[in-house]
Formats: C-alpha cells, structure tokens, sequence
C-alpha cells in the first residue's frame, strides 16, 4: 500500500482545526474505528452519514470495511457528508438565518481541493533526498523550495535551512500559488512529519458576518472597516476560517499598524446635494453638465487600485503581489479608464497614473518576479494602469501636444520601456516560435488551455502597450519599438484568432451573427459549426468582455472589430430574455439550453457599453425585472459608468481619433 504520511494526515487534521469556527459537530474517530470503502469509489464512510445512510442493509453488509487507520494509510478521505469530514459548516447566509442548506459550500470546496492536492503528490514516484538539501523559506506562507525551484522568488532574500529541519517545523515543502495546492519542486519526497498549524494568537480579518481571512489572503482585500482579532478570538465567536486560508496554512506575516493606516485610502469624499437622487443615463443623450459633475465627485471617492497589500518586510510584499489575481480586472482601473473616456476629468487620469507608478517601481526593484509573474496573459494583467495611463497621455500629447508636458511624455515612455522589460522573456525572441501565430510557442499553449476569462484583461494590456508604444514612435519621429509593436500584436491576434476558431460564431437565419464560446478550450461542435452543451456562463462571459472592451479601444483589427463586437451583442441581447445561465446563440438555445452557472434574471451593467452595438440590449438587459429594481440599477454608480462608456464607444465608431466624451 502507499502510505499516506504525515503530509497527507496533516491536512486531515486541519480540517478538524476549524471545526471550532462553523459550530459544526465533530464525529470522534478513533485508528481502529470501523469505515466503509464501497468499491470503485475514491470516498469511505462512517456509520452516521446521510449519503451512505441511503444504502440497504444488503448493500451495507456488502460494502467492504476497514479501521481507519488503515484508511489513512491508503490516503483516503471522508464523503463530504459524513460527521467525520465536517470542516467547515454547511453554507450558512444572511436568507437561511443560520440555518444550514445542505448545500457545499466554496470553504468546503476549497478545502477538499487542497486535501486533494496533497493526495495527488503520492502518485508522484517516490525520491530520496539529501536530509541536507537546502530548503529555502518563502517569507509571506510558511512554504520550502529548492534552491533551482522556477516559483522561488528573490532567492538572493531568503534564509535557507536543512530540508530534514524545514520537515520537522511543518514548512509546506513545495507547494505555491494562490492557494497552495499546486506542486513546483522537491517532487516525491515524502513527508515525516505534519505540517504546521495556525498558532492561535495569528491575527485574522475579514468582512463582518462574513468569513475571516490571514492577511495576505487573495480571497478578499482589507479595508479600514474590518474588525482584526486573533485567530483564538474568532475561533471562540464561532467565526468561520475562509478555506483557503485553511488549506495554505499558517502566514508567517501580518500587515503592522504602520501599513494598516495605509489601506483603502478613500478619494474625495462625496456629499450629494440636497434633494438629489441618482438618476439612469440615456444611452442616446449625453447627461447635462450638472449630473456629469455630480457623478465625477461621486466617481473620485474610489481608490487606486493598488492590488495586495504592504508589509513591513518588502518581500513578503512581493509574494503578496504575486498570489494576486488581477484578470477581473481591478475594478477601479478599468472604471477610471472608462469614466475617463466618457467624461475628460484628468483626475481619473491621475488616479491609473497612481497605480501605474507604483507598479512600475515594483517591476524596477524587484523584475525577475515580475517576469514571472507576467509569463502568463493572467498575470499580465497587472500592467493594466500602466498600459491605459500611458495609452491614453500620448494619445493627448499627438492630439493636444499643449495638453501634455514633456515631462508626461518622457514618464509614458520610461512606464513602455518598463513593460517591454517585464514582457520580454514572454513574448519576444525567435527560439520556438509557433509557425501559424509567429509568437513563443510556450504562449500558444497557454492560449489553448487556459479559460479565456482570465487571459482576456491581459491581451487588453497588450494591446493598449502596443497602441501606445506606436504614438510614442509618431512622437519621437521614431521605428526603434517596431519590433516589439509587431510582436504583442501577434500575440494579441493570434488569442483571438484562437478564441475564435475554438469558439462559435454563427450567423442565425435572419442575418445575424452571434459569438460565444466554451469557458476553456473548445466547446462541442456539429458539423455545421454550431456549438452546443459547453456554452460559458454569464458571469465569466462579462469577466472576458473587460478585456475585450481594451482591445476594440485600442486594436479593434486585431480581432475585436465591430463585426465581432456586434455579434458579442447579440448574444447578450438574445440570452437577456431567456432564463439560461449560459450565453449561446438562438439555435444553440432551442437545441440544449445550457446554465454552466443558474440564471439570475438582474441586468448587468458589466454589459451595458455593448449598447454601442446593439441598440436596446440595456432595455432588453432589464426584462426581467421590476420597475424597482430596473430603476436602483439603471441609476446606480456602475450602470451610469457603463452606459456613458457606451456612447463613447458609440462616438469613438465615427471618428477613430476620439480620446474623450468631454472634447470631441
């Protein structure tokens, strides 16, 4: 039998840490209590539990048994409904008052994932090592590498102590990524001792009523107004753990009060004038100037969206950085982009501009990481306020050259340089080149893998750096970026040549065309090219459209042209009026129906700018609804930035040199 080690009982155990904080009730289980194991089936069970309690007493004596410490040997786990696997409590929400569903819950998940992981690293052939071998420490997580490891970051920062030792303190030996359930090194070595547990005086933080996170979490941002305490503070309020935090185990780090003062610093602060109530903006009339000063101010009070958060120990900063997920986008860069668009205010201009230079000192000091991280189109993605600030200020400079200091020119070009630095190793050279796209192979089968919602915001980014990098050349009388300009439209239109091919774009028998497409890969194809059954829900479809509203901005012959974008809309219209949770063409529709995700009948102002080309898909995105909550959303913040983008766009179709709503 393959023993499962301490690694993997480890990660049992942590399970039955966070016990404390859902009031969930524990079955005690003791090595030599008795367990089923139903043939072909990867869970056991104990006697108590409701999915095997559904068995015939046949069925039962049948079911093969053994001691649960033979169990754990074998590197088997609990059912999710047994007493014994009960890590985290059913989900429990403000509309069930405490009330458990019986529904699994995202911490469950995230936590059997992780058990999941673990359990996965014993197919690995088992390897001897040096007890010796160095191991060296990550400074955020309690995490061990080796020394020649591609996910060590900033290794020259880093202590590094006796693999046998790092095994005995508990180090997660080779794990990284967002949650630690991924494997980068010391591949089949077998743990001799458990991992480490949170000690019960970590601080932890998180939304109140919600769960509770370690600084340092990628689940959920700090903000002034979350209550802190210690991890036995929560754990004796019956506060629940968030599941990942459970299964990456113990930060060695906490934000100190010097950086706590710094998070979330608000903007202007707004204070409606009296007798005011927001009101929906016309998709066909620009809003008066009074109601556009009142949604600027209203529009300022947001952050810059600098993304992690600061430590005193700038590398345990950087690992921060690089657990960050930043393909959403950041919402505020990508509002600031479009209210800037849409109104002219330079303060949102100022705003990606703060972003922009924290990011682009972050790239300077610490670049190797920064490579890494951008290796893939998610990670490019943090180059976003970088890329739109520069966009957009040398725009003005050819536009307006009285608008701009040469000062803002010379700083766009040192933020471009910069990015070609950081996206170097990604996207340039001539060593395994893909013969159909002409880019870095490696990057081609990123495209072909990974789900689009995350690679879309990153080819947004390339597009926007390589619009700019081409006025910066009309500027300098210029070709010295030339080469670097061809290459990132490459790779941008090699994406879209991939999505396309991979997704469906069919023209229906009235004349329109639709797009829409699988949430990774591609999706099931007749022979007509009609795509049915594997349709992306709803909300990763408005996840991709982010990046997909970058590139018509700035490259829409790259793949995202009105052509496109008008059959992106049509299948927004036409899935506003059904109840799928899934995006798919009429036919596609009548054939199987699909809900990747269950359909919520609320608009979605993350579609509102599509207005540019099809007119009514707002009206028709509120169908659903009552007047109530037609109007709430219609008159909120984002539904007002949405539709204004929509009539920049809509302008932007008849004059291509437009830079803003507020001087056309």
């Amino acid at each position: 039998m393959m023993s499962l080690g301490a690694h993997g009982l480890a990660s049992l155990m942590l399970i039955v840490l966070f016990i404390g904080f859902s009031g969930a009730e524990l079955l005690a289980i003791e090595d030599s209590d008795m367990v089923y194991k139903p043939e072909g089936k990867s869970r056991i069970h104990v006697d108590g539990c409701k999915r095997f309690g559904r068995a015939t007493a046949e069925v039962k004596a049948k079911t093969p048994k053994m001691t649960w410490g033979e169990a754990k040997k074998q590197g088997l786990t609990f059912c999710s409904r047994c007493p014994a696997q009960k890590g985290v409590a059913p989900t429990t929400n403000s509309k069930s008052k405490g009330k458990s569903s019986g529904a699994v819950t995202r911490d469950e998940t995230a936590i059997k994932k992780h058990a999941k992981s673990v359990r996965s690293r014993l197919q690995e052939p088992e390897k001897k090592y040096d007890p010796n071998t160095k191991a060296y420490c990550d400074v955020l997580w309690m995490r061990a590498h080796e020394e020649n490891c591609e996910q060590l970051i900033l290794k020259e920062y880093k202590k590094y102590i006796p693999l046998e030792q790092a095994d005995k303190e508990g180090w997660r030996i080779g794990e990284y990524g967002q949650n630690g359930r991924k494997h980068c090194c010391f591949k089949g070595y077998r743990r001799k001792h458990p991992v480490a547990e949170p000690p019960e005086d970590i601080l932890v933080r998180g939304v109140p009523g919600k769960r509770l996170h370690f600084d340092g979490c990628m689940r959920s941002g700090p903000t002034k107004d979350q209550p802190r305490m210690t991890l036995k503070e929560a754990r004796a309020k019956g506060i629940t753990i968030c599941g990942h935090c459970v299964g990456r185990g113990p930060s060695l780090t906490y934000i100190s009060e010097k950086h706590w003062k710094n998070i979330a610093t608000n903007g202007e602060s707004f204070t409606p004038p009296e007798g005011w109530e927001p009101k929906a903006f016309s998709p066909g009339a620009y809003p008066s100037k009074s109601e556009i000063d009142i949604y600027i101010k209203q529009s300022l009070q947001g952050n810059s969206g600098i993304m992690g958060v600061q430590f005193d120990n700038p590398v345990a900063t950087v690992e921060n950085f690089m657990t960050m997920r930043f393909f959403f986008p950041v919402g505020p860069w990508l509002k600031y982009y479009m209210d800037y668009r849409s109104t002219g205010d330079k303060r949102f201009l100022d705003k990606l501009l703060e972003s922009a230079r924290y990011y682009n000192k972050l790239s300077k000091e610490y670049t190797s990481a920064c490579q890494l991280k951008a290796s893939i189109p998610e990670g490019m993605s943090y180059m976003l306020s970088m890329a739109a600030w520069s966009r957009i200020t040398l725009q003005l400079a050819l536009k307006y050259p009285d608008s701009v200091k040469q000062s803002e020119i010379a700083e766009a070009e040192d933020i471009l340089k910069t990015m070609i630095m950081v996206l170097k190793p990604t996207c340039e050279g001539d060593e395994n080149l893909n013969t159909e796209f002409g880019i870095p192979q490696a990057l081609v089968t990123i495209y072909q893998s990974v789900m689009y919602n995350k690679s879309s915001s990153g080819m947004g980014t390339l597009a926007m750096a390589s619009a700019a990098l081409e006025d910066l050349q009309k500027l300098k009388k210029t070709t010295k970026y030339q080469s670097t300009i061809d290459r990132y439209r490459k790779c941008v239109q090699g994406w879209y040549k991939n999505w396309k091919e991979n997704g469906c774009l069919y023209t229906e028998a009235d004349g329109k065309t639709y797009f829409y497409y699988a949430y990774a890969g591609t999706g099931q194809k007749r022979a007509d090219g009609l795509m049915t059954g594997s349709a992306d829900d709803v909300g990763h479809f408005g996840i991709s459209m982010s990046g997909v509203a970058l590139v018509h901005d700035s490259t829409p012959e790259l793949g995202a042209d009105d052509e496109f974008m008008t059959a992106l809309a049509n299948a927004i219209y036409h899935n506003s009026g059904t109840k799928n949770g899934s995006i798919q063409c009429p036919t596609a529709d009548k054939i199987k129906p699909m809900s990747r995700h269950p359909h919520n009948p609320n608009p979605k102002t993350q579609f509102f700018w599509f207005e540019a080309f099809r007119d009514g898909l707002i009206e028709a995105q509120c169908q659903q609804v009552n007047a109530s909550v037609k109007k709430n959303t219609l008159s909120s913040l984002n539904g007002r930035c949405t539709t204004l983008f929509g009539q920049y766009l809509k302008a932007r179709r008849k004059d291509s040199t437009l830079v803003h709503l507020g001087k056309k």
